[in-house]
C-alpha cells in the first residue's frame, strides 16, 4: 500500500480527521466514512452498517464504553475491513446507543497494521501500511 492521504472533513466549523473503509459482511460490502480517533480504544460504528451488511448485532460480545458523553452498550465483532489495499479483520462494536455522528475507528487493532499521521496544519489524516507488522 502507498501511502495515502485523507483531507479532513468539515463539519460545522469544526475540521474532522475522516478516511474511507470499506466493510464485508453477509449480503456484501459497503465503504463509509470513519473518523480516525486516536482517544478511542475499539471502533465503534452505528448498527445501520451492520443492518445493511446483515451483521446480526446483538449476536457480538456485550460491551459498555465510557465516553464523554456517558456510557454506552455496543456488541463487538470480527468485521473484515480494508483501506487502501489493506485487508485485515478489525474489532467493531456496533452500538444502537452511539449518538454522536461519526463512525470511530481506534486504536485496537485498526491502528496495528498502519502509520498513521495527523497533519493538523494541512488538514489531513495519512495511512501508510506499517512494515514492522
Amino acid at each position: 500500500m502507498v501511502k495515502r492521504e485523507f483531507s479532513y472533513l468539515r463539519k460545522g466549523g469544526q475540521f474532522y480527521p475522516l478516511i474511507d473503509i470499506e466493510l464485508t459482511g453477509p449480503k456484501g460490502t459497503l465503504v463509509v466514512k470513519a473518523l480516525v480517533d486516536s482517544g478511542a480504544s475499539l471502533s465503534i460504528f452505528r448498527p445501520e452498517i451492520a443492518n445493511y451488511l446483515a451483521i446480526p448485532v446483538k449476536k457480538g460480545q456485550g460491551l459498555y464504553f465510557q465516553g464523554i458523553k456517558g456510557r454506552i452498550l455496543g456488541y463487538l465483532h470480527r468485521v473484515p475491513v480494508r483501506v487502501n489495499q489493506e485487508r485485515f479483520d478489525c474489532n467493531v462494536a456496533f452500538s444502537p446507543e452511539l449518538k454522536v455522528s461519526f463512525n470511530l475507528l481506534g486504536r485496537n487493532n485498526f491502528f496495528l497494521p498502519f502509520l498513521i499521521t495527523f497533519n493538523e496544519r494541512n488538514k489531513k489524516v495519512i495511512v501508510e501500511k506499517n512494515i514492522t507488522t
